[in-house]
Parts: structure tokens; C-alpha cells; sequence
């Protein structure tokens, strides 16, 4: 059992930081064709990840509250520059983090991202934004209205 869980843990390399955990999400962007929602588990909580799948799942194949990528905050990336500024890490499992998003043809904007420290490595618990305190709480009452509505 701890083999197979040490074979688990080297297939995936975990960001010892929570600065390189961010670094390398972004880093991703230089895919053309990544996108965190293929792979949520590699990005985000498992508390947040539920609320994603709830909402998909609510919206019958419609868009529902979740219209973009809450990580670059856009519906396309081409063009975004990410600098991870601020780290501060509030006990071995949870930190908080600034990143400034910029766009050749935009102005910038700063995001912070609550993290926590999963058995798998460092994973987004919430972003929040001028636009949005919270996405996490966002999402999670686009549900319970869904959810009163059927």
C-alpha cells in the first residue's frame, strides 16, 4: 500500500511551494490548448471542484455561472502575462497569494488566490478579484439558486 502510494506520488511532481505551484499553472498557459477544467484536479480543491461540477451539472448543458477561467480570470488567454507577486503562507496548508494578470491590450489586474495544501500538492480553494470577492462563495449560491429553481 505505501509503494503504491509513493508510485502515485512520483508520477505526479508536486510543487513544494505555493509560489511554484502558481508559476507552474501559469507557465501551462504557454499551451495553446490548455485549459485547467481538463485536468481540475491538477488546479483545484476538492471542495471547489465540486462546486464546478455542480454548477455544470445544474446548467443541463447550458452555460451556467461558470463563464470563463477563474485562473487568467478571461474566456481567452492569448496575450496574458502573470507575475506571482505576494506569497504568504499561513501555516503548512493554507496560503495566500497576489498575481497580476496583464494583457498586451488590457490593463492589469490583480487576482488573489487562497490555497491549500492537498495530499497532492498546492490547489486553489478560492480566487477573488475586483470584480468578485469570492468565487468560491459565487458559485456556491448560483447553486443553491439553481438547485431551489428545479
Amino acid at each position: 500500500m505505501i509503494l503504491l502510494f509513493l508510485a502515485a506520488a512520483a508520477a505526479q511532481p508536486q510543487a513544494a511551494t505555493p509560489r511554484a505551484f502558481l508559476e507552474r499553472a501559469y507557465a501551462s498557459y504557454a499551451n495553446p490548448h490548455f485549459n485547467p477544467f481538463d485536468h481540475m484536479d491538477r488546479y483545484f480543491a476538492p471542495r471547489l471542484i465540486a462546486a464546478i461540477r455542480e454548477d455544470s451539472r445544474l446548467a443541463h448543458g447550458e452555460v451556467g455561472y461558470v463563464d470563463g477561467d477563474p485562473i487568467c480570470q478571461c474566456q481567452d488567454p492569448d496575450g496574458l502575462h502573470a507575475k506571482v507577486g505576494r506569497v504568504t503562507q499561513q501555516g503548512p496548508a493554507k496560503a495566500q497569494a497576489e498575481v497580476i494578470l496583464d494583457w498586451t491590450d488590457s490593463t492589469a489586474r490583480r487576482v488573489r488566490f487562497s490555497l491549500v495544501r492537498t495530499a497532492t500538492g498546492w490547489r486553489i480553494a478560492d480566487v477573488s478579484s475586483s470584480d468578485e470577492p469570492s468565487f468560491m462563495r459565487a458559485i456556491e449560491d448560483s447553486n443553491r439558486k439553481a438547485r431551489r429553481r428545479h
